[in-house]
């Protein structure tokens, strides 16, 4: 009898330990790895993706770049860019889940040495479906 009640209270132990991750915890976790073990990550002879955030309580996740780029602000193809940004988002599926839960997408670029934001950019649900 005392072995059945070991066992059981064994058994509820595991279940409990056993939680399944919210979204959320795994967004955020998603982000934790990418901004300690990933970033800053080089992505042409110009861009290099600096880090992720996400705000639970907007649903946002916001994705952060650098643009190392000789070419003057007023000439720079914001609008191309953006657009294709939306495209990509559309089109991603790594980011299905994401995009199922309703999160906003939140884009920013700093052109560097200047640091001067040319990109800020943000899609909804709405943009995007």
């Amino acid at each position: 009898m005392k072995k059945t009640y070991l066992l059981m209270a064994v058994a509820a132990l595991v279940l409990v330990g056993c939680k399944k991750q919210t979204f959320d915890e795994r967004v955020l976790a998603e982000v934790e790895h990418f901004n300690t073990k990933e970033a800053p990550k080089r992505l042409d002879n110009s861009t290099t993706f600096d880090s992720m955030q996400y705000d639970a309580s907007q649903l946002k996740l916001s994705y952060f770049y650098t643009i190392e780029a000789d070419i003057p602000a007023d000439l720079f193809p914001r609008e191309d860019i953006k657009q294709e940004l939306l495209r990509n988002l559309r089109q991603s599926l790594q980011l299905k889940a994401h995009k199922e839960h309703g999160l906003t997408f939140h884009y920013k670029y700093i052109e560097q040495p200047a640091g001067v934001t040319i990109i800020d950019c943000t899609f909804t649900p709405e943009d995007y479906k």
